[in-house]
């Protein structure tokens, strides 16, 4: 084997394991739960704000867009359940401002799965469309509606 085709083979590898969540999205149950708890050290890392939270979270859809193209192509499948950095992504932007804390962290984790398989409004409608950008895209707006969701619910519970 020439050694461009290795290095071809290599980097397939490296990307499905950077789209899988470094396997984690080969679960065979409940791949997208624990995609969702890999995000927890790095939101913890974050801390939610700040340069290094946005800078994970600008490096993870960076990586996202070329790793997710390598999964959909390897599998034949529009949003192959091995993708599981969408989750991370999707977690991360959720955590954005919300303090660190045993139930902030819990609420947050609920809330972001629950609009994450419900899937309505935006998330529906890039849920439907095919695409790399798309994969992301309703992971990105789940975390959106949980982050609005636990900032209200977090207000409201003092």
């Amino acid at each position: 084997m020439p050694i461009f085709q290795v290095n071809r083979f290599r980097g397939k590898l490296a990307w499905r394991a950077v789209a899988s969540g470094l396997g984690l999205g080969f679960m065979p149950w409940f791949p997208g739960t624990f995609g969702s708890l890999a995000a927890l050290p790095l939101w913890y890392l974050g801390g939610g704000t700040g340069v290094v939270h946005f800078g994970l979270l600008g490096f993870l859809l960076l990586l996202s867009v070329p790793a997710v193209r390598v999964e959909m192509q390897e599998t034949g499948q529009a949003d192959p359940p091995s993708v599981v950095i969408d989750e991370i992504a999707g977690l991360l932007l959720a955590a954005t401002g919300i303090p660190w804390g045993w139930m902030p962290v819990a609420l947050l984790f609920l809330l972001f799965r629950f609009f994450d398989i419900v899937k309505f409004g935006p998330a529906a409608w890039a849920n439907h469309r095919k695409g790399v950008f798309y994969v992301v895209a309703d992971d990105l707006a789940a975390g959106v509606y949980a982050n609005l969701a636990c900032r209200g619910i977090l207000w409201l519970t003092g």
